[in-house]
């Protein structure tokens, strides 16, 4: 005889790192249910649970993986500076503007599949207008990057200085 187990019901069975209905979702990723706002992510903080969204899907934590030559350090810092509202597009790193490439233009299977979960962890994660000015930003470093890619600077006409 099979009894079937609804761990909705048992408290006990939820994982104390998700949190319990008992104990609560850790403070800052509560909701207040009467006014309907959600309390300030710090931009670290952020990159961190976009960090750990991405490394949960199995198809963008492999090709992070790729990018990155499997270093997940340099993925959270570069979600870090491509999350931060004063980076401008000069300042990324090439693994970063890999990335923000793949959160914006929709090229290819993963690009199609990163945007669109990328923003519904933003709109999980944050107001929808934060998530809203948080995406402008990232599209306005992705037309800086792609600006820059269709104009490279002129090359030098001078000589080089090492002589034979």
């Amino acid at each position: 005889m099979t009894i079937p187990a609804r761990l909705e019901s048992c408290t006990d069975a939820w994982p104390l790192r998700l949190g319990s209905p008992s104990a609560g979702l850790p403070p800052k990723t509560t909701t207040d249910r009467a006014s309907k706002t959600r309390v300030q992510l710090s931009t670290a903080e952020l990159a961190f649970r976009i960090f750990a969204a991405f490394r949960a899907h199995p198809h963008i934590n492999n090709v992070l993986t790729h990018i990155s030559r499997a270093n997940w350090a340099q993925v959270e810092r570069a979600l870090n500076s491509i999350l931060d509202a004063a980076t401008v597009g000069e300042e990324l790193s090439p693994l970063a503007q890999n990335i923000v490439d793949l959160m914006c233009a929709e090229r290819g299977i993963t690009g199609k599949i990163l945007k669109p979960y990328f923003h519904a962890t933003l709109d999980r994660l944050l107001e929808p207008d934060r998530a809203e000015r948080l995406i402008r930003h990232i599209e306005a470093l992705f037309i800086e990057i792609e600006w820059k890619a269709e104009h490279p600077p002129p090359a030098s006409n001078e000589p080089s200085k090492e002589t034979p």
